[in-house]
């Protein structure tokens, strides 16, 4: 009889979990305010349920309730929920190739005090050292709340490491950066780092434009273009993390050298490094961003030259998406950073190289091809949304069935 009482309390403990896991998620996610009646449709709960798990969040500090917006119909007022401006927050860095960017992020997704710290060289001493500078900041602001520190990194992260073995941009080749132990994270806070493409990937699939779509092709290009394949939100990683460095194939047309040491590859041809160089400029990965914007700026002034290097920049572009859609058969394509501003500044010469190097089943009807939702902010949006993702599966776990929870600073801080 115990082992039946004590399989009946196991169950009902675990379906809790479950249930406000879920019921957390669907707040965090939603779009807008969620009344009582949505989430409970889209949890399949019944009215009491869904009472007795808002209540329970509303408990630990995580939820609360406000009153939507009138209806014009007889009765009690209608109640939405939102995240509590109090419950745990993620901080987000990004390391580029010019600067480390880093923001709060609490429940519901939103970026909050972004702050950006320039880059004078891209050593490691000095990168790691801004970095952690700005992060312990941040930190000290944040404080208990904390759930963990997700980083977005402009270079490869091998997944079985978390090391940093590569980042043209910033001039790092044949090394192995453990960031987040240099961070200071290492065994003190929950830390996830990944690729910035990875992690915009995430981030689109949650908060942008592939919101809902089954597989995406994602390119983020800035110095250097990477990418990532995601099927109904989760990145297509490979056995290392190293999935997803598209430019690296060998799609370039002129042989050039790659900051990787190869020769002809695609990012050679259409990121910013190389539109100021076909518009005559020089460029070095710490200057591209400000040339690149330059060269845009008078295309869209209507510089003949200008222009002819954008065209050309923008054939290369599509060029190797129409390879990429061959090969991976997406139902949407999105471009972020310089990508997206190529797409803009020559939608039709990218589509129609686009739709010329794709077999023929998909030029009939090619997957959509548009810009990120998110814009620069991607990274950081993905970083925060990996951290989120792992606490909602771990912040029930020592919840019993309807007992008093804890506060929402006791996750963050216990949150590995």
């Amino acid at each position: 009889m115990s082992i039946i009482s004590g399989a009946s309390t196991s169950t009902a403990a675990d379906l809790r979990r479950t249930n406000l896991s879920r019921a957390l998620r669907a707040v965090h996610g939603a779009r807008g305010r969620l009344t009582r009646a949505e989430l409970g449709r889209e949890l399949g709960c019944t009215r009491a349920t869904v009472g007795a798990l808002v209540a329970d969040l509303t408990a630990m500090g995580l939820l609360a309730e406000t009153v939507a917006a009138a209806t014009g119909r007889r009765g009690r007022p209608t109640t939405a929920l939102l995240p509590s401006a109090d419950g745990p927050v993620v901080v987000a860095v990004e390391i580029a190739t010019d600067a480390v960017r880093v923001a709060s992020v609490g429940l519901g997704g939103h970026l909050g005090d972004v702050e950006r710290a320039a880059l004078r060289s891209g050593a490691v001493p000095h990168v790691v050292g801004v970095a952690r500078d700005v992060l312990d900041r941040r930190l000290a602001v944040v404080g208990p709340r904390c759930a963990g520190v997700g980083i977005a990194v402009h270079g490869v992260v091998d997944r079985t490491t978390s090391a940093v073995f590569a980042a043209p941009g910033l001039g790092w080749a044949d090394v192995e950066v453990d960031v987040v132990g240099l961070l200071g994270l290492a065994g003190a806070r929950w830390a996830h780092i990944d690729n910035v493409a990875h992690l915009s990937a995430v981030a689109e699939t949650v908060r942008g434009r592939a919101r809902g779509v089954g597989t995406v092709l994602f390119l983020h290009a800035a110095v250097g273009v990477g990418g990532s394949l995601a099927d109904r939100g989760r990145p297509l990683r490979g056995r290392r993390g190293l999935a997803g460095e598209y430019g690296h194939l060998p799609l370039g047309e002129q042989g050039l050298p790659c900051r990787c040491g190869g020769r002809g590859c695609w990012e050679t041809e259409v990121d910013q490094v190389a539109l100021a160089r076909a518009a005559g400029l020089s460029a070095t990965p710490a200057t591209a961003a400000a040339a690149a914007a330059d060269v845009l700026a008078r295309a869209r002034s209507g510089e003949p030259a200008a222009r002819r290097a954008v065209e050309r920049i923008a054939a290369g572009l599509g060029r190797g998406i129409g390879a990429l859609v061959t090969v991976h058969d997406p139902d949407l394509v999105v471009l972020a950073g310089h990508g997206a501003d190529v797409l803009a500044a020559a939608p039709q010469v990218v589509h129609d190289a686009a739709r010329a190097a794709t077999v023929p089943a998909h030029r009939g009807g090619p997957p959509p091809l548009v810009p990120s939702a998110l814009g620069v902010d991607g990274g950081l949006v993905g970083a925060a949304e990996v951290v989120f993702d792992h606490l909602f599966d771990t912040l029930f776990d020592a919840v019993p069935p309807r007992t008093a929870a804890p506060s929402a600073a006791q996750p963050a801080e216990g949150a590995r």
